[in-house]
């Protein structure tokens, strides 16, 4: 009943029109409920409220909800975060629940990810480093290399609607492989191919432990000497966890930073980790013992 309760309220005060002040208590009011034993009954209230077909109206909770391409967190939607831009078509209250959602530390997060990535991957393209992107999506962290020679970049992802995004803004230099992760790997390792630079930004999240070790032993198979494997991945407890659940139906494998140097460590890995300015995200550098 205090669910119910609650998920009226936050109807009403859409309705009217305080849809910016609505959002954030939502969210917070889903964080800290999120590890209550109350959260499965939340759940089953929240599916059957009108509040939910009410914040469908905004695209990018939709998007993530339908999931055309299979699974949430496609390129589409991560493109959605990035320009902060709702689709043609979005109503006006799915616009404003789109403007203040898309501003969630989680989405932020996901905006400085690509920042840093940016980086160090113009860094170590201008160095002539081989480099290997696992999971690339729509590879917007190499925007600014657009235009240069980027043959000793090989981009990898499953998804081939992503692919052809990059080789429209990339050409024919854009080295794509439509294949699974792990399949690469093991036949780019018993190809001899090996990398400067390995990295992925989003594909742990959706790793079980198993996974996990398995692409860190596949990882390493293929790294350079002196190579660096970068990974990112979303730490439990972020303050959007309980929306992303509940919400957008997006649920991802949470890891803290320990357990990221715990990966590194079996595969004999030295890393350095660190917490994002949000607090959201983990990041492990690994270089070879």
């Amino acid at each position: 009943m205090h669910d119910q309760k609650f998920f009226d309220q936050t109807l009403a005060m859409i309705e009217a029109n305080a849809i910016e002040a609505a959002m954030p208590m939502l969210a917070g009011k889903l964080h800290s409920d999120s590890l209550s034993p109350r959260w499965d009954g939340l759940l089953s209230t929240y599916q059957a409220h009108p509040l939910r077909q009410v914040l469908l109206e905004d695209p990018y909770v939709a998007r993530c909800v339908a999931k055309p391409r299979g699974y949430a967190g496609d390129a589409e939607l991560i493109e959605m975060i990035y320009e902060q831009t709702p689709p043609p078509g979005t109503s006006a209250l799915g616009q404003r629940i789109f403007n203040t959602v898309i501003r969630f530390g989680s989405c932020e997060a996901v905006r400085l990810r690509r920042d840093y990535s940016a980086g160090f991957v113009s860094a170590a393209h201008s160095a002539g480093q081989r480099i290997l992107s696992l999971a690339c999506g729509y590879f917007r962290e190499g925007d600014a290399l657009v235009g240069t020679d980027i043959s000793g970049i090989v981009l990898v992802d499953q998804d081939p609607l992503s692919l052809a995004v990059v080789r429209q803004r990339h050409g024919s230099a854009a080295r794509c492989h439509e294949a699974n992760v792990f399949s690469y790997l093991r036949s780019a390792a018993a190809r001899g191919e090996r990398f400067d630079l390995v990295y992925t930004l989003g594909l742990t999240d959706y790793l079980d432990a198993r996974a996990m070790r398995l692409l860190h032993k596949l990882v390493v198979a293929v790294l350079a000497p002196g190579g660096r494997f970068v990974l990112a991945n979303f730490v439990p407890g972020h303050l959007a966890v309980g929306w992303m659940e509940a919400v957008m139906e997006w649920q991802l494998i949470y890891r803290e930073a320990a357990e990221l140097e715990g990966y590194a460590a079996e595969a004999g890995l030295k890393a350095r980790t660190w917490l994002d300015p949000t607090g959201s995200i983990a990041w492990c550098e690994m270089t070879a013992g």
